[in-house]
């Protein structure tokens, strides 16, 4: 994100402040290094650290967050999963990921989770400011969207969302929605409703609010 929208236009953003909600603890905190080094090096505003969970259901406080056991007296299978399923990957639909063929290296716990606008507005950032909006959740993105665009009036929604949906695709073929339609088709319609313009990068959107 820092650098496709950032880095060339550092010094008109200097009293940029950015915020990034994540709920695996190593990725947290290999984002907190990132965005420090970004704020030493480049002069620009510290971000704002959440370690929790964007929920679309504005009514939750708390999560159940499923993530593999990283333990050092985890069992050895454990151990030996690729680093991106160990280290980065986590999710709330606990029930789906105990299915999988590795149910024993998961490790269930409970993570403050809330609606994106009250994640923000509990270190009292206004919602209605959000310049850019980057998701990556796994295929997931069609729900939170749709929470997000409920709380959030038409004219302070964010102006620019970037999003992946390589895997939104991928469960549409192996779980399918109940009416049929893809995730994205899903997403273009209620983002394309509040006035949104698409652009396929491939593996990621980039949705422009004009």
């Amino acid at each position: 994100m820092y650098e496709m929208f950032v880095s060339s236009f550092s010094d008109l953003l200097r009293n940029w402040l950015p915020v990034m909600i994540e709920p695996v603890p190593k990725n947290y905190e290999d984002m907190k290094q990132t965005y420090l080094s970004i704020a030493t090096d480049r002069g620009l505003g510290c971000a704002v650290p959440i370690h929790a969970a964007a929920s679309y259901d504005s009514t939750k406080t708390s999560c159940p967050f499923c993530r593999v056991n990283t333990a050092d007296d985890a069992p050895p299978r454990c151990k030996e999963l690729p680093d991106l399923m160990r280290l980065q990957l986590g999710t709330l639909d606990c029930d789906n990921s105990k299915r999988l063929d590795f149910d024993l290296c998961i490790v269930q716990e409970p993570l403050p989770c809330k609606s994106l606008v009250k994640l923000l507005s509990d270190r009292f950032v206004p919602a209605g400011y959000i310049a850019m909006l980057q998701i990556d959740i796994e295929g997931y993105e069609y729900i939170l969207l749709d929470g997000m665009i409920k709380e959030i009036p038409d004219r302070s929604l964010p102006p620019v969302i970037h999003f992946e949906h390589k895997v939104m695709k991928d469960q549409d073929a192996r779980h399918p929605l109940v009416n049929r339609t893809s995730r994205m088709d899903q997403v273009k319609e209620m983002l394309g409703s509040r006035g949104y313009h698409f652009y396929d990068e491939g593996e990621d959107y980039l949705a422009l609010k004009l």
